[in-house]
């Protein structure tokens, strides 16, 4: 796969494409005239591409569109000023720089659209009472489920606890949940696949965050991965979320 950027965004990105095994080419490798040596570019590399770029250079676009080329567009800099350009096409995410944290998002977003031959289901848990997750593509309420913070004897322990675990699954509707989101989402992951989406994120919310929904994630991580369709890991944290608005 193959990253465009500006030659002066090459220092913070070598390490992230060595990570994520992208081809990096800049403005200055590829010369003004990106439509002349991209045939070549793609003749080494798969049908897909990630254009790093400021709205100055919003024409490397138009050449790559030219070729029928899939990329996703991650634009970098400030909204406004002097230089502002309306962009061809609105980005996928946008940057107001690349610093330490817009490269740790960056990074997360490269292994995300990198090439895998199973899709990967990144299952992580949150507490309703702090608001839904921003990066979560499918939810799935526990809240239906009695809560063992009620329970004295249980109240210490979290949904990994193998005795905790095995009380929630006997509840009514616990078994019913996995048995009939799970065939849907493993019907649906070929699809995904085919929009060139390798990673997809599932969210497992409860009151709390700690008892019902990591038990239910153990057990939905536990049959994705039995159903050899896709490779599925429980996240000890929330993915990384950087909010995209452009004040």
């Amino acid at each position: 796969m193959l990253i465009f950027c500006e030659e002066r965004f090459r220092e913070r990105l070598t390490g992230l494409v060595a990570d994520a095994r992208f081809d990096l080419v800049t403005d200055e490798e590829a010369g003004e005239d990106l439509a002349a040596v991209l045939p070549d570019l793609l003749a080494k590399t798969a049908d897909l591409a990630i254009l790093v770029t400021e709205t100055t250079h919003s024409d490397w676009a138009s050449q790559i569109d030219a070729h029928n080329l899939r990329y996703w567009l991650v634009q970098v800099g400030s909204p406004s000023g002097p230089e502002l350009t309306v962009p061809i096409r609105q980005p996928h995410r946008h940057f107001l720089g690349l610093d330490e944290a817009g490269t740790a998002y960056l990074s997360q977003l490269l292994d995300d659209w990198r090439d895998r031959d199973l899709i990967r289901v990144d299952c992580f848990t949150f507490a309703y009472r702090d608001g839904l997750p921003a990066e979560a593509d499918w939810v799935v309420d526990t809240r239906f489920l009695d809560s063992p913070y009620w329970d004295p004897t249980m109240r210490g322990r979290d949904g990994r606890d193998p005795e905790l675990r095995q009380l929630l699954m006997a509840q009514p509707g616990a078994h019913q949940v996995v048995e009939r989101f799970l065939p849907m989402l493993i019907e649906l992951l070929p699809l995904y696949q085919t929009q060139r989406r390798s990673v997809l994120r599932l969210a497992v919310g409860c009151t709390g965050g700690r008892h019902r929904s990591v038990a239910v994630a153990a057990e939905l991580v536990e049959r994705i991965n039995q159903s050899g369709q896709a490779e599925a890991r429980h996240l000890d944290r929330p993915p990384l979320h950087l909010p995209q608005s452009l004040d």
